[in-house]
């Protein structure tokens, strides 16, 4: 599976880009959620994401026709950018 990854050079915020066409099995779908989770708790936070979250983000973004999402995740919280 491809995945970006992008740390902020002062480590407040990390960046994490999947592509839809990489999810093909459903071992993708707990790749991802650990990879988000695990970035997830150097901010104390706990992004509850399961297959079903992941799957509908997936088809959110296949709807508005783009090929890749975004999570966007810092001391605020955890956000999904579509784009």
């Amino acid at each position: 599976m491809k995945v970006d990854i992008q740390i902020a050079k002062d480590h407040e915020q990390v960046d994490i880009t999947f592509y839809c066409d990489a999810f093909t099995t459903p071992r993708h779908y707990r790749e991802a959620i650990h990879i988000v989770t695990c970035f997830s708790y150097e901010f104390d936070l706990d992004p509850e994401l399961e297959d079903e979250d992941l799957e509908e983000i997936i088809e959110k973004t296949r709807e508005l026709e783009k090929e890749e999402f975004t999570f966007n995740i810092n001391e605020e919280g955890i956000e999904v950018d579509i784009s």
